[in-house]
């Protein structure tokens, strides 16, 4: 039976029990949720990056199962037997790099133990605030290390729920940084393995290239040498073995050596066969075996890892320096009579002048054959070539072996005459050449005869330099020519300012080409049986800077001798045809222009093609080529290419100066001319001299029985003109009685300024 005391008995023991019962529950919720935040604490810890730092992950780890103001870890100095601990990372980063002491508690700890601290009772009886810590131990391997935790003075100290907790913690922290740490371990084993196989790999493919580069090297076209500093051999192909005559395992003979490391030159000189390159390199071009080869030898100081090395390759040069020899025969040395040329003359006189003293002298003659041309036109240019050698052999048959003969151009020579002792040894030098010139030359079964022009001058006297003797001596031939062919004269003072003018001329002449100032001025052509006016000859004249004009005579020549011609033709044609419509208009559409074309200029194809390529069939209509008779003695030639050029474009062609050249008889029997003006020779005071006047009938007949149309040039006088009228029949005439050249607009505007006979009266 129970009483009332029984019942509060049982209610009392009931209470505790379900208190003890509640205890234990929330013991047991407050151990799950440990071990839940420890579980996300060890995956936090195991998904960590194999190579990312570990202790950030660690530190916040850490939060989700402590509270803390400061996380520090503490790695022992030297591992176990360390007497310090170096803070290694820790929140905040401030605390980073301190070093703690290994006090007895941390000994502790390092040992194993879960240590939190408490404030000291001489701390709490001074009031002072003291912060509470938290040290868990952390061993991975053989490294030993603590993790501290602390909280601030105000804060709740670490409880014993938090050792054990702590204790938990820095268990599992090891073992993932253990686990970790074993998995770099077998990623650090298996890398290691793959850094072994492409080490293998790599020697392989070293030794590949090894063998390979070996091959290349020794299939290179060149000789290559390479030896230690001592020049001890360390390689050599076997273009190198061949050219050195090494045979493979032996040494390098004297001969090789020599080649390989030629004396020093004396002190001083250079080495001639030496060529300068770029610092410590050496070039050497060396004849072997007797001069038949020539080997090319550059060594090369180079350092190869910390060793100094010798690099020498070998070419063999031998049919470059044939081609070279080649080449320098056919740059310096005339092919058709092997004498020196120009440039290679030029080089001879200025290393002869540079090698005399002042007072020292030389000679220098310039040969020209007179005539050439004639015999190229005449016989052949075969033969002209073979009077060129034969001149060159006799003119060194008859020089001193010091001379230098040669030859610069065409038909032109130079000849250099060293060493010079006096004056009158020159004399007799030059004598002795221009009388040999004169002698036959028996060419292909033929007796060919010519002399030669030639001018002297002297160093120092007539200049310095090659190319001042050259002209001085050029222009001393030409005033023999201008004298007397087949002469010699020397180089004067008057030739000198001769030379002068010339030179000045000729700039005044390309100056006034360049600024185009030419005047074409046209000369009446009338009919004596009409009276009428019918045509004009184009006749070019030059115009100075103040407008006056310069004839003809005085730069026509020069103006060909420069090359300058065919410009002032293309220029006078260029007026002519510009004034060709107006002429008509003026003077009717029948109206014709003679333009005067040179010798040379009327030979050249490619120059009379160009001249008249752009003329039209109208234009045409009204123009005549007058040509010299000069200008046809190679007959066959213009006939063949010229005239069926001019033939074709509807050109007419006219011969000047008719009677004065070269078979005159048989360009009229070719065909070639379709007018012929008669020279002034025969017109000149022809009333008076009866061989004038037969010539004159007998041209007369001749044209009128071929339908050549005659002009009869420079009539002046009244008488000359009445007896054209009443004692010929040519029907043309031009001179100054009818007018002189006029411009165009002079002839256009004002009273007429042409003066017509009256109609000539019918018989």
């Amino acid at each position: 039976m129970t009483g009332p005391d029984g019942d509060l008995q049982s209610t009392e023991a009931l209470r505790e029990v379900l208190q003890g019962l509640q205890r234990s529950h929330e013991v047991l919720k407050a151990s799950s949720a440990q071990t839940q935040r420890l579980l996300d604490a060890l995956e936090s810890l195991l998904t960590l990056d194999t190579d990312a730092d570990p202790f950030p992950r660690v530190f916040a780890s850490l939060r989700r199962v402590f509270t803390f103001t400061h996380a520090l870890m503490l790695i022992q100095d030297g591992g176990s037997d360390g007497e310090g601990l170096n803070c290694a990372v820790a929140e905040p980063a401030s605390e980073e790099g301190q070093r703690w002491p290994l006090t007895p508690l941390l000994r502790k700890v390092l040992a194993g133990r879960v240590v939190a601290t408490v404030p000291t009772a001489p701390a709490l009886a001074n009031g002072e605030p003291a912060p509470h810590w938290l040290y868990l131990p952390v061993r991975v391997r053989e490294h030993r290390g603590i993790l501290a935790l602390r909280r601030g003075a105000g804060e709740p100290g670490y409880t014993r729920d938090h050792v054990d907790l702590g204790r938990r913690f820095a268990l599992l922290v090891s073992h993932a940084l253990a686990t970790r740490f074993a998995h770099q371990t077998v990623l650090r084993s298996r890398e290691l393995h793959q850094l072994a196989e492409r080490l293998r790999h790599s020697e392989q493919e070293a030794q590949r290239n090894a063998q390979l580069l070996h091959q290349v090297v020794d299939h290179l076209p060149v000789g290559l040498v390479l030896r230690k500093g001592d020049r001890q051999l360390l390689m050599s192909n076997t273009v190198a073995d061949q050219m050195l005559h090494r045979q493979a395992g032996q040494a390098f003979d004297d001969r090789a050596r020599a080649l390989l490391d030629p004396a020093p030159p004396p002190r001083g000189r250079r080495r001639a066969d030496g060529l300068s390159r770029a610092p410590g390199v050496q070039e050497r071009e060396v004849p072997v075996d007797g001069g038949e080869h020539t080997l090319l030898i550059t060594s090369k100081p180079v350092q190869v890892f910390d060793e100094a090395m010798q690099l020498t390759l070998l070419s063999d040069i031998s049919e470059r320096k044939h081609y070279e020899r080649e080449l320098s025969l056919r740059a310096y040395v005339d092919e058709l009579t092997g004498l020196p040329n120009r440039a290679r003359m030029q080089e001879i006189v200025a290393e002869t002048l540079r090698e005399r003293a002042d007072d020292a002298l030389v000679a220098l003659a310039f040969i020209d054959l007179d005539n050439f041309k004639q015999v190229n036109d005449f016989y052949s240019h075969a033969v002209g070539d073979a009077l060129l050698r034969a001149a060159a052999e006799r003119v060194r048959a008859l020089i001193r072996p010091s001379d230098t003969l040669a030859r610069i151009s065409g038909d032109e020579f130079l000849l250099l005459i060293d060493p010079l002792h006096q004056l009158d040894d020159l004399q007799a030098i030059v004598e002795r050449v221009v009388d040999g010139l004169k002698q036959p030359f028996a060419i292909e079964g033929l007796e060919v005869l010519t002399s030669a022009s030639v001018g002297v001058c002297v160093y120092p006297l007539h200049g310095r330099s090659y190319e001042a003797l050259r002209r001085s001596a050029d222009n001393a031939m030409y005033r023999a020519k201008q004298d007397r062919k087949g002469s010699a004269q020397f180089f004067t003072a008057a030739m000198g300012e001769a030379l002068t003018a010339r030179m000045e001329t000729e700039q005044r002449l390309r100056l006034a080409l360049r600024e185009r100032r030419f005047a074409t001025l046209l000369q009446p052509k009338v009919s004596l049986a009409a009276g009428t006016l019918v045509g004009f000859e184009a006749l070019v004249r030059g115009v100075r800077v103040d407008g006056t004009l310069v004839p003809p005579s005085e730069f026509i020549e020069l103006a060909g001798e420069l090359g300058l011609l065919d410009q002032i033709t293309h220029i006078v044609l260029e007026d002519v045809l510009a004034a060709l419509p107006r002429l008509r208009e003026r003077f009717g559409p029948d109206v014709q222009v003679s333009l005067n074309i040179a010798a040379r200029q009327a030979g050249d194809v490619a120059f009379m093609d160009a001249l008249t390529q752009d003329i039209t069939p109208d234009q045409a209509r009204g123009l005549i080529l007058e040509l010299t008779e000069d200008a046809l003695v190679a007959a066959e030639r213009f006939q063949r290419r010229v005239l069926p050029l001019l033939r074709a474009r509807g050109l007419r062609v006219s011969i000047d100066d008719f009677g004065t050249g070269y078979s005159s008889l048989a360009m009229l029997s070719d065909e070639i001319a379709d007018e012929v003006k008669i020279d002034r020779t025969f017109i000149s005071q022809v009333h008076q001299r009866p061989r004038s006047q037969g010539i004159l009938r007998a041209i007369e007949s001749l044209c009128g029985a071929l339908g050549i149309a005659v002009v009869a040039e420079g009539v002046e006088t009244a008488e000359e003109l009445d007896y054209l009228r009443r004692h010929t029949g040519i029907r043309r005439a031009q001179g100054y009685w009818f007018a002189r050249p006029l411009p165009l607009d002079e002839l256009l505007t004002g009273p007429d300024p042409v003066r017509l006979p009256p109609p000539r009266a019918q018989t």
